[in-house]
């Protein structure tokens, strides 16, 4: 069988990266139709409630999975450049650490969310008929944390060592049983929101089981018995200094967004509702972003273990060129036909109104975005994750998060002020990125 490891510190960079990184896109594009089938199909076969509670409970349930996706990228890191280093030895006790890390967090996520989720639910003011199907919805889908901690973990050393395809393999086979168990258990039992939790959660358990069993059978670091867990303290605070940065990250972007929700829901309904428009726009539109992102994070990481800093940075301009290329597609949509875009998910021409006024600015968060994501992946692989999440912290909360209020409350610019507050801390964020790159720190260890 064909072994898991590719050496991403030889050959062409620009092929290496392009081809490392289209199984990222993949499985993005998958993860993104994984979170809209239960949406979908729950608002076909059952009632409005029903797709109430799924939206809302499903935002919470996300948020919370951002801090086991953050944890995966510190093994991603941590394994990839030890592999780029030839540190093979090392491999199989800090992929054992991380599981068990991985089981620990998963279980305690799982335990805090279900006993959580009714003030979570009434906090975020989830409408009281929605209300019953949400609290079901998210403390079945809660099991799934641990479920997806081991898979995401799973994902994360794959990646290290070289192995994109694998992980694309695991979620299109969770994504196909999904759709199959939200038919059933949605469609034919009328189960609702729980029938379409239950689905994705046995998902979830299909996707870490069958994952498991593929890479025992092409030389996995880590033979996943009872007795080969353990935690070895070394690699716990490497794994974890270089994780829980990311995944601290991720929750603060994740609230962002529920804070600024918050503020363009007080422009009212038509503008709630373009807003809602062009959020689903975006997160197609950056799926290549995203992906290139993870891509250069996990190839930077095993050039600087192998001491390759000269390849590593290739690797940040090729992944800068090729997402921005994506991004022009979606940035030159926005300039020439934003009424068209939006109208192609609503008739009320208020709605589209409001989303061409939008689009005058947040159509340059394409451009910038992308660039951010880059330079942060690059960033996350030398393992100064710190910085990151510092840069994230200023571009969120110091400086969008004021300017859209600053939007709505003072220059009363609606949409239209949101729109170009958004970009202006993306820019913050790069020049803070590129700033840290240029000087040049990014080659001294992470300490």
């Amino acid at each position: 069988m064909k072994p898991i490891e590719n050496n991403l510190t030889q050959g062409s960079v620009f092929q290496k990266l392009w081809r490392f990184t289209l199984p990222f896109i993949g499985a993005n594009l998958l993860q993104t139709l994984y979170g809209m089938v239960d949406l979908y199909i729950v608002g076909r076969w059952a009632t409005t409630a029903d797709v109430s509670a799924v939206s809302v409970a499903g935002t919470v349930i996300a948020t919370f999975l951002m801090l086991l996706i953050g944890l995966s990228v510190g093994a991603t890191v941590v394994v990839g450049q030890r592999f780029g280093a030839g540190d093979k030895e090392s491999l199989s006790p800090v992929s054992a650490t991380a599981f068990t890390l991985a089981w620990i967090v998963g279980g305690a996520l799982m335990v805090v969310v279900a006993a959580l989720s009714v003030p979570v639910l009434g906090w975020i003011n989830t409408p009281a008929e929605a209300m019953d199907g949400a609290v079901a919805y998210m403390r079945i889908c809660s099991v799934g944390y641990v479920f997806q901690s081991v898979y995401n973990m799973l994902s994360g050393i794959l990646r290290g060592v070289g192995d994109s395809r694998s992980p694309l393999l695991f979620v299109g086979l969770s994504t196909a049983f999904n759709i199959a168990g939200d038919i059933l258990l949605v469609g034919a039992f009328g189960m609702g929101a729980a029938g379409a939790a239950i689905a994705t959660v046995l998902a979830q358990l299909l996707c870490m089981v069958y994952g498991i069993l593929h890479v025992k059978k092409r030389g996995f670091p880590f033979d996943f018995r009872p007795g080969s867990y353990r935690l070895e303290r070394d690699d716990a605070r490497q794994l974890l200094r270089v994780g829980v940065p990311v995944a601290l990250q991720e929750v603060l972007v994740m609230f962002s967004f529920i804070l600024l929700e918050g503020i363009i829901n007080r422009f009212g309904l038509n503008a709630s509702a373009a807003a809602g428009i062009l959020d689903k726009v975006f997160l197609f539109a950056t799926i290549p972003t995203a992906a290139f992102n993870a891509s250069i994070s996990a190839m930077v990481a095993q050039n600087v273990g192998a001491g390759e800093e000269k390849r590593a940075v290739r690797c940040l301009w090729y992944g800068a060129l090729l997402s921005e290329l994506f991004a022009v597609v979606f940035f030159l949509l926005g300039l020439l036909l934003p009424g068209r875009i939006v109208g192609v998910f609503t008739a009320d021409g208020g709605v589209v109104a409001e989303g061409v006024r939008y689009y005058a600015g947040y159509k340059y968060e394409y451009l910038l975005c992308s660039l951010a994501f880059c330079v942060n992946g690059f960033i996350n692989g030398t393992g100064h994750t710190r910085l990151t999440l510092i840069n994230n912290i200023i571009s969120t909360y110091v400086v969008r998060i004021p300017l859209c209020l600053l939007a709505a409350n003072v220059l009363h610019a609606g949409l239209y002020g949101v729109g170009y507050a958004l970009p202006v801390a993306s820019l913050v964020q790069v020049l803070v990125g590129f700033a840290f790159f240029f000087s040049g720190r990014w080659k001294k260890k992470a300490a």
